[in-house]
């Protein structure tokens, strides 16, 4: 009998099949996993390496959806790169905060993510950040996004103007709600962050 023209499995139908199952709010596992697909748990590991390999496949997934091959705003200047590529990371995440919650429990090793930090490591080095703080640094803007994202599950009114008093009261009144605070307090912590690396680097220069 001839062989299907197009493969029942792989490891992409895994990762996107997994990642339409956890935001319907399910519990990533296997076995109910397996039964979405109509296959055997043994099938998927012939793709992937148990649970964490289900995870790291949708992982590969939504960055090859979100975050391009070439690095963001290519040739610009380095807070230009650092504001495109944490830009891209935080619409994945906060489009997909199930599955942000699984991929911060596995090691990543997916060649397309490392390149993205790549990238964040070479735009840092330009900016003067020192070698001995520059992965620190990524990890700072990797939990800002974090954080970002799982602010967008947040009510669109965080606190209510008529149980505050004085001057949170009037703040409240009139700030942002719902997708257009969670939009500005991104951009706005993203400032502060690219302004303290350049304060911090112009410090350094100074010997300071």
């Amino acid at each position: 009998m001839a062989r299907p023209r197009i493969a029942r499995l792989s490891r992409e139908i895994i990762g996107r099949a997994a990642i339409d199952y956890v935001e319907a709010g399910h519990n990533l596992q296997l076995v109910p996993l397996a039964h979405e697909l109509e296959v055997s748990v043994s099938s998927l590991y012939h793709h992937v390496k148990g649970r964490d390999g289900v995870i790291q496949a949708m992982r590969q997934v939504l960055v090859a959806e979100y975050v391009p091959d070439v690095p963001v705003s290519e040739g610009a200047d380095w807070a230009t790169r650092v504001r495109g590529e944490v830009e891209a990371t935080w619409r994945m995440y906060a489009d997909h905060p199930r599955v942000l919650e699984l991929m911060l429990t596995v090691v990543i090793d997916e060649p397309a993510v490392l390149r993205f930090y790549t990238s964040l490591v070479d735009a840092l080095r330009e900016a003067g950040v020192p070698d001995d703080e520059v992965l620190t640094t990524v990890e700072v803007l990797d939990a800002f996004t974090f954080g970002a994202a799982f602010d967008a599950m947040s009510p669109d009114e965080i606190m209510k103007p008529g149980e505050a008093d004085g001057k949170l009261a009037e703040l409240l009144s009139v700030h942002p709600v719902g997708r257009a605070r969670n939009r500005l307090m991104f951009d706005r912590g993203l400032d502060l962050l690219i302004d303290g690396i350049r304060a911090r680097v112009a410090r350094g220069a100074r010997g300071q």
